[in-house]
């Protein structure tokens, strides 16, 4: 769920707090499947966002069971018994089939009762004039991620979470060909860039039935993996929707020749494919798998996730805290040298999540309501090495993650600021994922927005009516300490390192008085003393009501070396291209506003080449100088 629409279900949580609400109504299950068709369907328009609130009250009362019944639980409080893996800060795995096949039993027979008190309760609650909710506070989209666009270099990569852990995208170049998603996502192009001449080259076609969800390119080995989705025979149904028969697959193609690629592995692996990360040569595939009706004992491929058409060993399956789920998260690994052979696959029986991948470790984590609208966080621990996979550790904490960037690995501790209740919070985990370190009751009625880590400091932003910019020092795991609190208007919900002791915030500017929001928003902070944060610089487009960095910061092209920040931002007559420098003198300064074409179904990419930036949206990529920001040249792919 990207941040436009999160404000508005949050909107409807404040208005709606103070009524009473059933938990067989409560929205998690709705939430999941519209990030899922958020996903499926590309990036969603503003308009789409503006209707949501109309949709979830509509979809609550009409669906609710359903989505219920068929793994939507994420979020949701648990009654069942608590399992051997909830003790000791440890990871259970499955002793046999006869086990999982236990969990997803009980958890049939809860949501047969919970099915059953819903369709008392309708009766009576969806006449009522009031159709409330409240709203979803989970650990926010994939977005994923650190400085991985900060140095200068011949060509732009992927901006990503975790330096050294590279991201699948739409688009990427080896500095010489551009790779580009078209829109009708059944086919990678590839773009000859010549100083800014642009020519296609060549193409990889996804096989019938797939579709392409993103891919990553290793210039190094000459390598191309192409990441795709397939679907079941379900038709158009809920369940579709959901992917309930649906498989992810990681195609890997060779590419020396870019004019004739080929194809030297696949893998597949049930469910509908969820993230993927790339570390070194191993690429490691997730995907969510739910076991629904018609499950079998004797037939394990009924209940159990399959990859490469095999089930997952039991052991390879690990428990919940609680003695039921439907839900599997898997996760499998590749070597791109050999791309045909599964280096290792291990699945984590869960609620739904998110992950986080650090240089060393997956973590996984996932909210739970509590009731009263507060939740807590559980977070697995996965080590992976050169492939290989074990499960670590596991641990629970007040609250809920914003996004990924709201929790950071560093010299063996996990860092997270989270929102719990109406207030806020630093936790500090060790490797047991024990929390050895707090600050609690932070920024009160406020949520966080953003958040940065580096090193043994880390930044992150409430807001309700004013933009507090905090800094914490998490020097010593035992005592983080809050160090400074800097108050502006407005509010940033991407945070990104520029340079040293320098901090670029990009949101929304908000009127102090009626709280109104308006235009994007660029703010340069001075973080040279933590004790004493300071607004360097500003610069807001009036007439820009959005951009794509708010939600997916692949979206965001930031190189300190290059001075360069560019970003894709929507404006009542269609979307533009920005591109801005920053001068500690002179503030920022807009170099390039172009008006950008295609048909928007992806999110716009801006990569470098040389002295040259490309614009990519779907089939329409164009080039202009660095030098004078002319127009070079287009192409329709």
């Amino acid at each position: 769920m990207d941040k436009r629409e999160q404000d508005i279900l949050t909107q409807l949580d404040e208005k709606t707090k103070n009524i009473e609400v059933s938990d067989s109504l409560r929205p998690d299950a709705v939430k999941k499947t519209l990030e899922e068709n958020s996903r499926k369907a590309g990036k969603w328009r503003l308009s789409r966002a503006a209707c949501l609130a109309a949709a979830c009250l509509v979809l609550a009362a009409g669906v609710s069971a359903a989505v219920l019944r068929y793994g939507g639980g994420g979020d949701r409080v648990q009654t069942g018994k608590t399992s051997p893996a909830a003790s000791g800060g440890k990871i259970a795995s499955a002793k046999d089939y006869d086990q999982v096949y236990s969990y997803i039993e009980n958890y049939n027979k809860q949501m047969d009762r919970e099915e059953a008190e819903f369709k008392i309760e309708e009766s009576s609650e969806i006449s009522s004039e009031d159709a409330s909710f409240q709203s979803a506070r989970n650990a926010g989209a994939e977005a994923d991620k650190a400085d991985a666009g900060t140095r200068e270099a011949e060509y732009s990569s992927t901006n990503v979470r975790q330096e050294g852990v590279d991201e699948a995208d739409t688009a990427k170049t080896d500095g010489k060909y551009l790779y580009v998603l078209k829109d009708s996502r059944q086919e990678v192009a590839i773009v000859e860039a010549k100083e800014g001449s642009l020519k296609e080259y060549g193409n990889i076609q996804a096989e019938e039935g797939t579709r392409i969800e993103e891919f990553y390119l290793n210039p190094e080995k000459k390598k191309l993996v192409m990441v795709c989705s397939s679907t079941g025979d379900s038709g158009d149904s809920l369940l579709r929707d959901m992917n309930y028969n649906g498989a992810a697959e990681a195609v890997t193609y060779d590419v020396s020749n870019p004019s004739k690629p080929v194809e030297t592995g696949r893998i597949k692996q049930s469910g509908t494919y969820s993230s993927s990360r790339m570390s070194g040569d191993y690429v490691y595939l997730f995907s969510t798998y739910y076991a629904g009706a018609g499950i079998a004992r004797d037939d394990e491929k009924s209940f159990v996730p399959l990859v490469n058409g095999r089930p997952l060993a039991s052991d390879a399956i690990y428990l919940p805290q609680t003695d039921m789920a439907n839900m599997y998260e898997v996760v499998t690994s590749l070597d791109i040298e050999d791309p045909d052979t599964i280096t290792d696959s291990k699945a984590i029986f869960s609620k739904g999540g998110e992950i986080y991948v650090s240089n060393e470790n997956i973590y996984y984590y996932e909210n739970e309501w509590e009731g009263s609208g507060r939740t807590n966080t559980t977070v697995r621990r996965i080590a992976y090495k050169d492939g290989r996979l074990k499960a670590e550790a596991q641990g629970t904490f007040d609250g809920y993650l914003n996004d990924s960037f709201s929790i950071d690995e560093y010299k063996g501790y996990l860092r997270v600021a989270v929102t719990a209740g109406d207030t806020n919070a630093v936790y500090i985990l060790d490797d047991k994922l024990k929390i050895t370190g707090s600050i609690e009751g932070l920024a009160k009625d406020e949520r966080i927005y953003s958040a940065r880590f580096m090193g043994d400091t880390g930044y992150f932003v409430t807001f309700r009516e004013t933009d507090p910019l905090y800094s914490v020092d998490l020097s010593d795991p035992e005592k983080p300490e809050i160090k400074g609190a800097l108050k502006i208007p407005g509010f940033s919900d991407y945070l990104h390192f520029y340079g040293e002791n320098l901090l670029i915030g990009i949101g929304m500017d908000v009127d102090e008085k009626t709280s109104v929001t308006g235009g994007v928003k660029l703010t340069m902070f001075d973080i040279s003393d933590m004790t004493d944060v300071k607004e360097k610089d500003t610069y807001v487009l009036d007439n820009v009501y959005g951009t794509d960095v708010s939600y997916d910061h692949r979206a965001a092209l930031i190189d300190a070396g290059k001075n360069m920040i560019g970003f894709p931002g929507y404006e009542a007559g269609g979307q533009k291209y920005f591109l801005f420098s920053y001068d500690s003198r002179e503030g920022f300064k807009c170099l390039l506003d172009e008006e950008i074409n295609g048909s928007g179904m992806m999110a716009a990419r801006g990569i470098y080449i040389g002295d040259v930036l490309y614009i990519v949206q779907g089939n329409v990529v164009e080039s202009y100088s660095l030098g004078d920001y002319s127009k070079i040249d287009d192409i329709i792919l």
